[in-house]
């Protein structure tokens, strides 16, 4: 890359065809997060269930892939509730959507990851506490309880 001074660097980014997280509640209004070793940050975090947009794929289709591969669940209706950049090391556009789910049974067990409920209110506590900081979670959290998606 070079700079209008002349001198150059090398700029390093993530190509990327875009991906998906889903925030998706039960019927009794609790949120399903993954919880799952993280190598870069070297902990184990809270995420929601997404992942990348397959080739050929709508990202509808890719969250209820991604929903069912993590979770086990499905549902019968994916709504878009907005989307956002992962930051400008990276072309990654995150598609966020909504979900009321039920239970396959079934998930992908070559994913390592826990799954656990929690209600809204107390994650957007962890959430302002520190304790959960995955930014597709922080949002997705945020758009659900802006947008008041529960009381529908």
């Amino acid at each position: 890359m070079g700079f209008a001074d002349g001198t150059t660097c090398e700029y390093v980014y993530f190509k990327s065809g875009g991906t998906v997280a889903i925030a998706a509640f039960t019927d009794d209004n609790k949120m399903i997060l993954t919880k799952q070793y993280r190598h870069p940050l070297q902990k184990v975090v809270y995420d929601i269930p997404g992942g990348a947009i397959e080739a050929g794929e709508m990202p509808s289709q890719a969250a209820l892939r991604e929903l069912e591969e993590e979770t086990g669940y499905t549902t019968e209706k994916l709504e878009w509730i907005g989307k956002f950049s992962r930051g400008p090391s990276s072309q990654a556009i995150v598609d966020l959507f909504f979900a009321r789910v039920r239970r396959k049974g079934s998930f992908n067990k070559n994913e390592m990851v826990q799954v656990e409920m929690i209600d809204l209110d107390s994650l957007i506590q962890r959430i302002s506490d520190g304790e959960c900081f995955d930014a597709a979670l922080t949002i997705a959290a945020l758009l659900v309880s802006w947008k008041k998606l529960l009381d529908k």
